[in-house]
Order: structure tokens, then C-alpha cells, then sequence
């Protein structure tokens, strides 16, 4: 399967609501894979489980918003620019499991697409640190519009990024 290009970031004025439920729908991913207990994982054609514990399990909601924010996709580029994003913003706010699972997918980003995984660490330098990872802060950022989401992570209103790429097992 072959990836979709898409024009732009989710823009500001819609609700995180709605900007969440495009990125999930576009994606083939739902709100219910949030709480298993085991995720699969595709990273470059190969598909494997991955252990969902708690700390991911609300770790993963925010990596979602995440993606909102920046405008990042969820290529294996995308995942590398996203990584390097959460790094360089302060991991600090996850569980050991899921700050190795940022820290790895940095690296291989610095393997694969170095200039695009350190300029994404560099859109990071001049914003506060990530926002505590509790289902309350989590709840009240759905209230939010993009737009009002960005400003709480220090980003443009627009996002980061001008483009994005799905992964390859997106819905077409």
C-alpha cells in the first residue's frame, strides 16, 4: 500500500474533538485501541504487538494530540518528527517504558531522516515543556479548539509542519 499525502495540519479553528476524530478516522485507528492491554505496531512494513501498560495507555492520547498540534504524520518519518518533538519538549511527563519508546523512535529517525527528525527537535527549543499526562488535563484539552491547544503547547497556530504523510496501512 502506498502513502497518502495530505495538504496540511488540522486547522486552528476546529474543536480537538473534531480534529481528533478526522486524525483517527484517517488514520483506521479508534479511541478503543487507547485501553488494550496489546497494541499492534506496523513500523516499515512489519507488523508486531506491543505491550499497551497503563503509563502508555494515557501516554498515547497525548502522542494523538500531539500530532494535532504539530501537524507531524504517522509515516515512519512522521513518527521520527513526533519523537524528537516529545523529546526535545521534556519527556519527563512519561513512564521509563514510554520515554524509551520516544527516545528509540528519535534514533531511528536520526538514521532514517536526520535533517527532518533534528528539525523537528529544534521546533521544540522555544516551547514550555509538555503538560502533565493526567486524563483530567487530557479532558479538558477536548473542550479546546486546535488553535487554543497550540497556544497551550507554545506552537504556531497553524502547526509546525506545511505537510504530512499516513502510515501505510491508512485507509484510503
Amino acid at each position: 500500500m502506498s502513502l497518502h499525502p495530505l495538504t496540511s495540519p488540522v486547522p486552528p479553528d476546529w474543536s480537538v474533538q473534531q480534529g481528533l476524530k478526522s486524525y483517527l478516522d484517517e488514520n483506521g485507528f479508534t479511541t478503543e485501541e487507547y485501553d488494550l492491554s496489546v497494541v499492534s505496531i506496523t513500523f516499515w512494513g512489519i507488523t508486531f504487538p506491543l505491550p499497551n501498560p497503563p503509563q502508555r495507555q494515557i501516554a498515547v492520547r497525548f502522542h494523538d494530540l500531539h500530532h494535532l498540534v504539530t501537524g507531524y504524520g504517522t509515516d515512519p518519518i512522521g513518527e521520527a518528527e513526533i519523537s524528537g518533538w516529545e523529546l526535545r519538549r521534556g519527556v519527563g511527563v512519561f513512564g521509563f517504558y514510554v520515554r524509551a519508546i520516544v527516545f528509540f523512535g528519535t534514533l531511528l529517525g536520526l538514521c532514517h531522516s536526520p535533517r527532518r527528525t533534528l528539525k523537528a527537535w529544534r521546533a521544540g527549543r522555544n516551547s514550555t515543556h509538555l503538560p502533565a499526562t493526567t486524563f483530567e488535563n487530557y479532558e479538558a484539552f477536548l473542550k479546546l479548539s486546535v488553535g487554543e491547544l497550540r497556544e497551550v503547547y507554545n506552537v504556531p497556530e497553524q502547526g509546525i509542519t506545511g505537510s504530512r504523510v499516513l502510515h501505510e496501512k491508512a485507509p484510503r
